[in-house]
């Protein structure tokens, strides 16, 4: 069991780090800055949907833009930095232009699609279409 943890773990890394990468290169890819960052950001699924949590603080949700198109939900805004500061001994909280990328294959529900901001985590839900089953006919040959 303790193996299977182990390998699960190793995937979840690789699986981030192939995001981060990915995400990187469509950003560059659509000619945006380089001082653009990354928000955390967890994809999962649920057997009914798919979710996208993105961690961005202190946003006003009327300045966040939510997109999906050609299987791309594109996540973007600016955190502006309200603090006067007089000295700074530790700076690690990022602000400006921000940007997730994440490709989502699958069929949704495009018109259900909810974003919901609390707390300072961004909730995207992306309801699963299931394929219905296509009956083809048979025709006799002569």
């Amino acid at each position: 069991m303790a193996r299977y943890q182990e390998s699960f773990e190793e995937l979840v890394g690789f699986s981030r780090s192939m995001d981060r990468m990915l995400s990187s290169l469509l950003l560059q890819e659509n000619g945006q800055s380089s001082s653009m960052f990354r928000p955390p950001t967890d994809v999962y699924e649920t057997h009914e949907n798919v979710v996208i949590l993105i961690e961005i603080a202190g946003m006003d949700p009327d300045r966040i833009q939510v997109e999906f198109t050609d299987r791309i939900l594109r996540v973007s805004g600016r955190r502006s930095d309200q603090h006067h500061r007089a000295a700074c001994h530790c700076l690690e909280v990022q602000y400006g232009e921000f940007a997730s990328e994440v490709y989502l294959p699958g069929d949704y529900a495009v018109d259900a699609i909810a974003a919901e901001y609390k707390d300072g985590f961004l909730t995207i839900t992306l309801p699963k279409v299931k394929p219905e089953p296509k009956l083809i006919a048979v025709s006799a040959m002569d």
